[in-house]
């Protein structure tokens, strides 16, 4: 069956048809897209969604792939509460490790944002941690190790932005589901 894609961004791809027969959620299907009838891309995608005419194709990039793009993932706005941790380094401390809470930001598979009211030393690898569906939830706990690309100013709050650098597979998992989750509740306002 043919279609035509009306909306590409990560892992989702929406897909509008003339006539759908039988294909349900869950089903794995082969698909052939074309862009400019010279680069002919083939691939499996799993249908995360269906509504009348419009197929929602979950459509994961191979590892190289996801390296490369990592842009094409969409940043969310966030209203939440996190924690970093990073390396003390002041002399009197008590303790090795400085912990505080922050203001998540934003979010996306590539990077995240987020803001407080102090800076953080320079070149200094971060640990953040959130629980995206609120407490006691573990398919909504990400722990990530950050790098701070850029600091801004914004009244008394500071707000960085930053890449992951690094996170567990089943980590990398939960902030997968959570934003394919999200995109699909934006895209069509479907609940999951």
């Amino acid at each position: 069956m043919e279609g035509n894609v009306t909306y590409e961004e990560g892992d989702l791809i929406e897909a509008v048809f003339p006539g759908l027969t039988d294909v349900t959620v869950g089903d794995q299907l082969p698909c052939l897209l074309t862009i400019d009838y010279e680069s002919v891309i083939n691939f499996e995608a799993v249908v995360v969604a269906r509504e009348k005419n419009r197929l929602f194709l979950f459509h994961s990039p191979t590892a190289t792939e996801f390296r490369e793009q990592r842009r094409r993932y969409p940043r969310f706005d966030m209203d939440l509460k996190g924690w970093i941790q990073y390396p003390s380094k002041e002399p009197d401390s008590l303790f090795s490790v400085h912990s505080q809470m922050v203001d998540l930001v934003n979010l996306s598979l590539g990077g995240l944002a987020f803001r407080m009211d102090k800076s953080i030393p320079e070149e200094q690898s971060i640990i953040f941690s959130a629980e995206l569906y609120g407490r006691n939830r573990p398919d909504g706990v990400i722990k990530a190790e950050l790098k701070v690309i850029h600091e801004r100013i914004e009244g008394p709050h500071h707000l960085f932005g930053c890449t992951i650098n690094g996170i567990n597979a089943r980590h990398f998992h939960n902030l997968r589901k959570y934003i394919l989750q999200r995109q699909l509740e934006e895209r069509r306002r479907i609940q999951v």
